[in-house]
């Protein structure tokens, strides 16, 4: 089986039932997707041989998610909680080594060095490609990169989102994009329509990983945890997030492009 096939028959397989149509799976598409639309020509080449054909970053971009379960030493690498009210990333706090994982930060920086080298298996590469695409996404949710009292970056916080009952996390993981649309092929065009015409994306295809996540951080304080006391949300919320919810999502495709085409250029 090729590698790009294997891919979506695992993707299908163990994807989460309540990801399965919603960054969830939407999020992290519409990322790749955007990234995609602004890689060279010779850069979108090596990435459909590494993958055997013509499999898109969309189709591969949750991969990371569905090994998890089987690799539990990959957990962590998926966020950095920094708490709310820090004054920095400080490395010693939020990213130490445990069993699970250090943390998103180191994550991406050993996975950017595997991508780079054309002399290591391609297998090797081949993840560590599917991790950049999944990561850089993940970076720029501001839930993975805050947490507030432990809360584990919202996980651990309940409040009710219109009719349905979810945590804060999965709401900026699924319900905000799920309250724009189901179809997230059309929130890339509403997108690269409406935001990246509208804002000038050299400002924007800057910083490491680290400053990425501390723009993250940022916005989870001023953002996603400004919450009313009922923890009752609804149009108001969504109304006041959705503009940091799109320039995170075309930010981070904006930046996983630069980054792809300056690793494998």
């Amino acid at each position: 089986m090729r590698i790009g096939t294997l891919v979506c028959a695992l993707w299908a397989i163990f994807l989460p039932a309540h990801e399965a149509s919603a960054w969830g799976a939407a999020g992290h598409s519409i990322v790749a997707e955007i990234a995609q639309h602004r890689l060279t020509p010779a850069v979108l080449r090596e990435i459909k041989e590494l993958l055997s054909g013509e499999v898109s970053l969309a189709a591969v971009s949750n991969w990371a998610d569905t090994i998890e379960s089987t690799r539990p030493e990959t957990r962590n690498w998926h966020f950095v909680n920094m708490p709310v009210g820090a004054t920095g990333y400080d490395p010693a706090r939020d990213c130490a080594p445990k069993p699970d994982g250090d943390c998103i930060i180191n994550a991406i920086a050993r996975f950017r060095t595997v991508l780079a080298d054309r002399r290591a298996l391609r297998k090797r590469r081949v993840e560590a490609l599917m991790f950049l695409v999944h990561l850089v996404a993940d970076v720029h949710q501001p839930l993975h990169c805050a947490e507030r009292n432990g809360d584990g970056g919202g996980n651990n916080l309940q409040l009710k989102w219109f009719d349905k009952h979810m945590s804060l996390h999965l709401l900026w993981d699924v319900g905000l994009i799920e309250k724009r649309t189901y179809d997230w092929g059309d929130y890339v065009r509403y997108i690269e329509r409406e935001w990246l015409t509208a804002n000038d994306a050299a400002l924007h295809e800057n910083g490491m990983p680290a400053d990425w996540a501390w723009e993250s951080h940022w916005a989870a304080g001023e953002v996603a945890y400004a919450l009313p006391d009922d923890l009752d949300l609804g149009e108001e919320y969504y109304q006041r997030s959705r503009p940091t919810l799109e320039r995170q999502l075309a930010v981070a495709g904006l930046r996983l492009a630069l980054l792809l085409n300056d690793i494998l250029r």
